[in-house]
């Protein structure tokens, strides 16, 4: 389980595009568009019965729109992972920061590691890995949601389970 910013269809659209070529240039995997997203925390397994600890967690945030620029395309070679990446926005930081405040509160520990804005477009990858600027992918996110990871021999797909506005 995780929450996340999820693009509206026609951005997903043209970032699973984005991927499709990313992925063959670092010898990668490519997201399908429909899983393209921005993690704001990985919750990790859990267990269904607890749903609505998450559901709870995730009513009790307020949060603005968040305007994204996604420009620069990048890699964690370690993890095998090519992605386009934002700055980080003040209200970007100040929803993650408020998220895992809350998630703490519900009893959730997450990992501490700074944020880092991307959105992962291939994964397995071999490399070389993508280090440049591209013409901006402009996102206005409105919405957290919390998404459900299914394992499956295509690969992962992700589940929406529960969204929440964020307001103007």
């Amino acid at each position: 389980m995780f929450f996340a910013l999820v693009p509206p269809p026609s951005l997903a659209q043209s970032l699973g595009a984005l991927a499709r070529d990313v992925a063959r240039r670092a010898r990668g995997r490519p997201v399908p568009a429909e899983n393209v997203h921005l993690t704001l925390a990985f919750v990790g397994a859990w267990p269904l019965a607890r749903l609505p600890e998450l559901v709870d967690a995730g009513a009790q945030l307020r949060g603005a729109v968040i305007e994204l620029s996604l420009d620069t395309l990048g890699g964690f070679r370690r993890a095998g992972v090519a992605w386009i990446g934002a700055a980080a926005a003040p209200p970007l930081t100040a929803l993650a920061t408020s998220l895992a405040t809350v998630l703490a509160a519900a009893g959730v520990a997450l990992q501490e590691r700074p944020l880092a804005p991307h959105v992962t477009l291939a994964r397995k990858c071999r490399g070389p890995y993508p280090d440049e600027s591209v013409s901006p992918f402009a996102w206005r996110a409105d919405a957290l949601t919390l998404l459900e990871s299914q394992t499956r021999a295509e690969g992962a797909r992700y589940r929406p389970l529960a969204r929440w506005p964020l307001m103007c």
